[in-house]
């Protein structure tokens, strides 16, 4: 499987080092080159590990030949949420759209892209014994600045058997 990136879940994972666990996912994580633009922009604590991840394993593609259909249906999303599906339109393996925005994720799911968000990754990670603990990670998450709502963490702390 690979995944195709957002610039959000990347940041937030980087916030508290765990990105390079995506490649314990996926046999390849690509972005589009918006997203790494945005990414290369970035100038917080977390910096050091995009930096290091793009030149490790994330892989930049440019978008070509973006399906009308496709266009049609992404045109109200950012530009990072339109290339990272318009990207992901182009390929004819198995992926996953690593996407944190409710709007991007209901968009691609329209189009009968699976996706997950931040939370997803760190489920799945849980769930293959790569992390031990999700809440504690979300916290974390949170205090370094990634927004995310007391329920949110409460869902996947549920999600994740943790008690309080």
């Amino acid at each position: 499987m690979k995944i195709i990136s957002n610039t959000g879940p990347i940041i937030a994972l980087a916030k508290i080092g765990k990105l390079s666990l995506l490649k314990g996912l996926a046999s390849e994580v690509f972005i589009p080159l918006t997203v790494y633009r945005e990414l290369f922009a970035k100038v917080g604590i977390e910096s050091q590990a995009i930096d290091q991840a793009l030149v490790d394993f994330i892989r930049v593609a440019e978008v070509t030949d973006i399906n009308p259909d496709v266009e049609i249906a992404i045109a109200s999303l950012d530009e990072g949420e339109k290339q990272a599906i318009a990207l992901a339109s182009t390929f004819t393996e198995e992926i996953v759209l690593l996407l944190d925005d409710r709007a991007g994720r209901r968009v691609a799911q329209q189009l009968g892209f699976p996706t997950t968000g931040s939370i997803g990754v760190l489920l799945r990670l849980k769930e293959k014994r790569l992390i031990e603990n999700v809440g504690v990670l979300l916290s974390e998450m949170r205090e370094q600045g990634y927004w995310l709502s007391d329920r949110v963490i409460e869902d996947a702390k549920r999600l994740a058997q943790e008690d309080d």
